[in-house]
């Protein structure tokens, strides 16, 4: 008996591959994440200059904002808007020329305008094809960030934290050793800032913490890094002082600031600091650095407080 075969002109043939595609969209359209295959768009010289949209399914079409056949053979910045594509053409681009699967997080916009970030799963298969599965991961990515912004930043200032401060200083120390350069580092705190909680309670306390690093912060130039510590106790990075005479100006600015009162909920509040500052060039290191200007700090609050202390501590030359 002669074996059977399907031959590309019977009408059977193309019912059961119609049948076969509409199962296989089926499918497509009950993922929740978004599916498409492109076709890479080559120039005069085989590079590759877009990529069109072969295939996608609904929950793409959605992310796109546009209806799935109003899609088809569009090149990628039409279907995904220019932002968006850049990232992913080269990832599609890196997947075909790797000849292997990627995986990557790629910020994006949606069909309502708001922007996200989607991780994509790139595969090549075929001529010129990738086989593209992305997914909303706006909500862990963003909550990734809040975390790492924790992990720097003090949460009740939002200022950075002792760990963001090591890590700066660190920085700065190496760039003004290389760079034969001088940079400031102080400590501050607020006088007597025990008997603010006690007399007014803490809510009233966390708010001057709030305002007198504002001050700090707003008379300083904005390369200046402000950090809080612990407590009332904060540290003040400059990274570019051309010396002593420009420090002790930029310290009569923070302390001048400090002589108008601070009002809370019709609650005024006046106050003095004591700071500690060190001038180095980058010969000194980080924690020594923060113990001279620690000790500082402590001398003069020994002296009557509402004043500040510079140590210059430079290299012999």
């Amino acid at each position: 008996m002669a074996e059977r075969t399907l031959k590309k002109d019977n009408p059977a043939n193309s019912e059961a591959s119609q049948v076969q595609l509409e199962v296989i969209l089926e499918a497509l359209d009950a993922s929740q994440d978004g599916i498409a295959i492109w076709k890479a768009i080559r120039g005069l010289n085989e590079a590759i200059q877009d990529f069109s949209l072969v295939l996608m399914n609904s929950a793409g079409a959605a992310v796109a904002g546009q209806p799935q056949q109003d899609l088809l053979g569009k090149p990628l910045g039409d279907v995904v808007g220019p932002d968006t594509s850049m990232g992913l053409r080269t990832v599609f681009t890196r997947a075909l020329m790797q000849g292997n699967g990627i995986k990557d997080i790629v910020p994006g916009v949606d069909g309502a305008g708001v922007p996200g970030f989607y991780e994509n799963t790139v595969v090549p298969f075929g001529q010129d094809l990738v086989f593209a599965t992305y997914r909303d991961v706006s909500e862990s990515v963003e909550e990734r960030e809040r975390l790492l912004w924790l992990s720097e930043h003090d949460y009740l200032t939002g200022m950075p934290n002792r760990s963001k401060l090591q890590a700066s200083l660190d920085e700065c120390v190496s760039s003004c050793k290389k760079n034969k350069s001088f940079f400031g580092f102080v400590f501050i705190d607020i006088d007597y800032f025990k008997n603010v909680n006690d007399t007014y309670g803490h809510s009233v306390g966390d708010a001057l913490l709030v305002n007198f690093v504002k001050r700090i912060r707003h008379s300083l130039p904005e390369t200046a890094l402000v950090a809080r510590i612990a407590g009332d106790e904060f540290a003040i990075l400059l990274n570019t002082v051309k010396g002593e005479e420009q420090l002790r100006e930029l310290m009569e600015e923070v302390f001048s600031s400090m002589s108008r009162p601070f009002v809370h909920d019709e609650i005024e509040i006046s106050i003095t600091c004591s700071a500690g500052c060190v001038l180095n060039d980058g010969s000194e290191h980080p924690d020594e650095i923060m113990r001279i200007s620690d000790k500082a700090m402590y001398e003069a609050k020994h002296k009557g407080r509402a004043r500040y202390i510079v140590q210059t501590v430079v290299s012999a030359k």
